[in-house]
């Protein structure tokens, strides 16, 4: 399978965990427009709910700023970067074995002064797999 970009979707979003419902039906229309399985769209949908939920918690309690969000789909995956406006590492650890369970891979990075960048993949598996 190739990787070229075939989408390309960019969000920001205020702390506040009412707009969670507005992240999952973005991704779970993004995955079933890729032909992601009902049961790998829903694991997606619940790992970057999650990592969301967590970083908001955190940005919501020290006032920094807006979670960003790229949607990159790709022909044979879906990569969502997270990035927080403040310090959320402790509400991270929490989640990590979740988000790995849910999600293909995980990876967190500091990106200065406090902030985290989060890259979810989901790879789409062959029908049957």
């Amino acid at each position: 399978m190739g990787s070229d970009k075939r989408i390309a979707v960019a969000l920001a979003l205020t702390p506040d965990p009412d707009l969670l419902p507005v992240v999952e039906g973005l991704v779970g229309g993004l995955a079933e427009q890729m032909g992601f399985p009902e049961n790998q769209r829903l694991n997606l949908q619940q790992g970057v709910e999650q990592a969301c939920r967590g970083l908001m918690v955190a940005a919501a309690g020290d006032g920094e700023g807006d979670l960003r969000l790229d949607f990159a789909g790709f022909a044979d995956r879906l990569e969502v970067t997270v990035e927080d406006g403040g310090q959320s590492e402790q509400a991270l650890e929490a989640d990590a074995y979740l988000l790995t369970q849910l999600l293909d891979r995980v990876s967190v990075e500091e990106i200065g002064e406090g902030h985290l960048r989060l890259t979810l993949i989901k790879y789409l598996s062959p029908v049957g797999s």
